[in-house]
C-alpha cells in the first residue's frame, strides 16, 4: 500500500458528483497526493443497484417525480425502511466494490456519493475495510443516507450541518470544510471579461437558468419569467438532455434574448458572467455560484434531495426561494437591480485536501444486528406504513405536501378573481346557473351522477361547467372509486383528462393513484362556505359553496355577499385554469403525464398553484352569452336586488357592487396553469 494514495469514488447520477470527485483529485493533487478518480457505477457496484440508484432515477425525475418523492422519503425518514436499504445496499455493492479497492490498494478511500457511502461504511463496520473511509456531504439538506456511523470522517458545506451528523454518527465524525468545487471557480475572470469571452451584453442583465446536468426541474417555466424581465438576457443550461435542449428552442423560438447552452466546460465563465442562478437540481452547481458570488434563487426543485435543499438553502439565507413564477420574475428583478443583497457561502478556512490529508481511522464497534433480522424487520414496518400511506384517509394531506401530489387548490394570477366550485341537487342546477348568470357570476357544479340533458344544457349556456365527484371508498374498492368517477367525468371530458373533487372523508393515496392513472386530477378548495360559515377569500383560491340542505340558499348568499365585499369576480374553473387548448403535451418536462391546461402542487402551507400570468383571453359573461341583460353596476350601484328565477322558486338577495358584474362587451384576462 502506497503512501497518500487516494481513491475517489464517485457515482454517474447528473454531474454534481463527478464534479465534486474532480474537484478533490485537483486540490489533493495539488498538495502531494497521488489519486485515482473511479465511477463506481462501472464494475464497482454490481449491476442491481445502478439500475435503481441510476436509471431507474433517471426516468424519475424526468417522467415519475412524485414517484422519486414517495421513495426518499421512505428511505430517508422511516428508520426500518432505511436499515432495509443499507442491508440492500451492502448485500448487492460489497463484493464488487471490495474487488474494486483491492485493485487499487488505496491508503485511504473517498466517497462523493451516498450509496457508495453506505457500502464503504459497511465494509469497515465488518472490519473488512481497514484504511480511513471519508465521505462528502454537498447537499445542504442533509439525510441520514449522506452518512454513516462507521465512516471515519464526513466534509460538509456549513457549519450547521456538523451537529446533524454527529447526532447519529458520533462526536468528531463531521467537519466543515470549503465548498467542494474546481479551483478555477475560486480564481474566476471579472463579469466583464467573461461576457466578451461568451459574446454577452455588457450593459443588460445575464440571467442563467439550470436544471443540473441531466436538465430536470421546471427549467421552461424559470426561462419564461426570466425572459419576462425587461432588456434581460438569459441562458439556459439544458445540460446532457437533448429532449430538453428541443422542448426549450421549441417554445421559445424566435426569442432573440435566450441562448440554450448545452452541457458545457465554460461554467466558470458562464457563472461569472450572469447576474443571477436560478437552479432547480441545487446541486454543485449552487455551490459554484456562492463561490463566485452569484445570488442563487431556488425554483422548481422536483420532489425529493433537491427539495431538501431548496429549504435548506432558504433557511440559511443562501438562496432566495419563490414559490411563484410571478414571484421568480420579481425576485429576478430586485436581485439584478442590486435592491436585494445576496449573502453569501462564510469561509470555514479549511481546505477539502487538508482535512481529508488529516483523517484517521477510528475505532469502530463491530455491529451486533443480524442482517437478515434488519431486513425483516424493515419489510415488515414498510408493509405497515405502506398500509397506512394508502389506505388511511389521514394519511392523504401528509402526503399530498410531503410528495407535492399534483392537486389544485390555487391559482397565482393577479386577476380579481376566485375559482367557485357550487355542491346542490341536480334538479336544482339549471335554475342556479341562471341565477349566477343574471348576477354576473360563474362557476362549477359538482355532479355525482351523469348529468341529464336538461343540465348540461343549462350549464353550457349559462357559460359554466360541471366538475365530477364520487362518494367515499375503501382501500379495496380503489378500482370502483375510479370507475365511479370516470363515469361521471367521461361526458364532461370527451379528452379524457378531467379534474374531480375528492370527498369530504374518506379519500386517501390509494384512490389518488387509481383516479390519476385515469387522468382525474383533484381540486382542494382553499375555502369552505356552508350556511353563514365563510372564511378569508384571495384572489385565485378556489371556493366551494355548498347548497345542499340544510345550508341551502344562505350559503350562495353568503358567497356572493363575499365575493362582493372583497370585490372578487366568480368564475368557473375550467376559466380560471385556462383553455384545454392554449398548449399541448409535452413541451415541460415535467408536463408529460398531466392535461395540458393545469399544474399543480401541494408542497407548501398554503399549495399555490403556479401560472403564467396574463396571456389569454377568457370568453365574455355567461349571461350575455345566453341573450341575458347583463346589469352593470352604474345600474344599479352598490344597492340590494332581490332576483328571482324564472324556472324555479329560487330567491336571492344579494349585493351588487363593480366588481360582480361584466357588461356584455367586456372580456377579461388570466392565466394559463401548466401541471408541475
Amino acid at each position: 500500500m502506497e503512501s497518500n494514495r487516494i481513491l475517489i469514488l464517485y457515482c454517474e447520477e447528473g454531474d454534481g458528483h463527478a464534479s465534486a470527485a474532480r474537484a478533490l483529485a485537483q486540490d489533493l493533487e495539488a498538495a502531494g497526493a497521488r489519486t485515482v478518480v473511479r465511477d463506481a457505477m462501472k464494475g464497482g457496484l454490481g449491476r442491481l443497484i445502478p439500475f435503481f440508484s441510476r436509471d431507474a432515477y433517471r426516468l424519475q425525475v424526468r417522467w415519475l417525480r412524485w414517484t422519486y418523492g414517495v421513495e426518499y422519503f421512505v428511505f430517508t425518514r422511516f428508520p426500518p425502511t432505511r436499515a432495509l436499504g443499507r442491508w440492500g445496499l451492502a448485500l448487492f455493492g460489497s463484493r464488487p466494490l471490495s474487488r474494486l479497492i483491492a485493485g487499487f490498494a488505496p491508503s485511504l478511500i473517498v466517497s462523493t456519493h451516498p450509496a457508495v457511502t453506505n457500502i464503504l461504511g459497511h465494509l469497515r463496520k465488518r472490519g473488512r475495510l481497514r484504511v480511513p473511509v471519508v465521505a462528502t456531504i454537498t447537499d445542504f439538506g442533509v439525510h441520514r443516507l449522506w452518512a454513516h456511523p462507521a465512516v471515519d470522517l464526513h466534509l460538509v458545506m456549513h457549519e450547521t450541518a456538523i451537529r446533524y451528523v454527529e447526532r447519529f454518527c458520533g462526536p468528531g465524525s463531521a467537519r466543515a470544510v470549503d465548498a467542494l468545487v474546481a479551483p478555477a471557480f475560486r480564481a474566476a475572470p471579472e463579469q466583464g471579461a467573461a461576457r466578451a469571452a461568451l459574446d454577452l451584453p455588457m450593459d443588460a442583465p445575464v440571467v442563467l437558468v439550470s436544471g443540473g446536468g441531466w436538465g430536470v426541474g421546471e427549467v421552461a417555466r424559470a426561462v419564461e419569467a426570466a425572459l419576462s424581465i425587461p432588456g434581460a438576457h438569459v441562458l439556459a443550461l439544458s445540460g446532457r438532455s437533448e429532449s430538453l435542449r428541443a422542448r426549450l428552442e421549441r417554445r421559445f423560438d424566435g426569442a432573440k434574448r435566450l441562448r440554450v447552452v448545452p452541457f458545457t466546460d465554460r461554467m466558470t465563465e458562464i457563472l461569472a458572467a450572469a447576474d443571477v442562478l436560478v437552479d432547480s437540481s441545487l446541486g454543485v452547481t449552487s455551490l459554484e455560484a456562492l463561490t463566485i458570488g452569484r445570488p442563487i434563487v431556488a425554483f422548481g426543485a422536483p420532489p425529493g434531495h433537491s427539495r431538501e435543499n431548496r429549504r435548506a438553502l432558504g433557511a440559511l439565507g443562501l438562496a432566495e426561494t419563490p414559490r411563484s413564477k410571478g414571484q421568480l420574475a420579481s425576485t429576478i428583478a430586485q436581485l439584478v437591480a442590486g435592491t436585494r443583497a445576496p449573502q453569501g457561502l462564510p469561509p470555514t478556512g479549511t481546505s477539502a485536501a487538508a482535512a481529508i490529508l488529516s483523517a484517521r481511522a477510528r475505532a469502530l464497534p463491530r455491529g451486533r444486528h443480524h442482517p437478515a433480522l434488519v431486513a425483516g424487520a424493515g419489510a415488515l414496518a414498510t408493509f405497515v406504513f405502506a398500509g397506512w400511506a394508502f389506505a388511511s384517509p389521514t394519511s392523504y394531506p401528509i402526503l399530498e405536501r410531503t410528495f407535492g401530489l399534483a392537486t389544485v387548490q390555487r391559482v397565482s394570477t393577479t386577476q380579481p378573481e376566485v375559482g367557485l366550485l357550487l355542491r346542490a341537487q341536480p334538479k336544482e342546477i339549471p335554475a342556479l346557473a341562471r341565477t349566477l348568470a343574471r348576477q354576473g357570476v360563474h362557476g362549477s357544479f359538482v355532479v355525482s351522477a351523469p348529468p341529464g340533458a336538461a343540465v348540461t344544457r343549462a350549464v353550457a349556456a349559462a357559460q359554466d361547467s360541471l366538475i365530477a365527484t364520487a362518494p367515499p371508498t375503501s382501500l379495496g374498492k380503489a378500482l370502483r372509486f375510479r370507475t365511479q368517477l370516470v363515469d361521471v367525468a367521461r361526458p364532461l371530458r370527451p379528452r379524457g383528462r378531467f379534474y374531480y373533487l375528492p370527498p369530504a372523508s374518506g379519500f386517501n393515496l390509494a384512490d389518488y393513484v387509481a383516479v390519476r392513472a385515469a387522468g382525474g386530477y383533484p381540486v382542494n378548495p382553499s375555502v369552505r362556505i356552508a350556511g353563514d360559515e365563510r372564511g378569508r377569500v384571495e384572489p385565485g383560491m378556489i371556493v366551494l359553496v355548498d347548497l345542499d340542505a340544510p345550508y341551502g340558499r344562505r350559503s350562495l348568499t353568503a358567497a356572493l355577499t363575499l365575493l362582493s365585499s372583497t370585490r372578487l369576480r366568480g368564475l368557473s374553473l375550467d376559466v380560471l385554469l385556462g383553455s384545454s387548448t392554449t398548449r399541448s403535451r409535452g413541451e415541460e418536462p415535467a408536463s408529460q403525464s398531466a392535461p395540458p391546461p393545469t399544474a399543480a402542487s401541494a408542497t407548501t402551507s398554503p399549495p399555490i398553484l403556479q401560472g403564467d400570468d396574463g396571456h389569454h383571453s377568457r370568453a365574455t359573461s355567461g349571461a350575455s352569452a345566453t341573450g341575458t341583460n347583463v346589469v352593470s353596476a352604474k345600474m344599479i350601484g352598490a344597492t340590494w336586488e332581490t332576483r328571482r328565477c324564472r324556472s324555479a322558486d329560487i330567491s336571492l338577495s344579494v349585493p351588487a357592487p363593480a366588481a360582480t358584474f361584466i357588461t356584455a362587451n367586456q372580456k377579461t384576462t388570466a392565466s394559463h396553469v401548466w401541471v408541475t
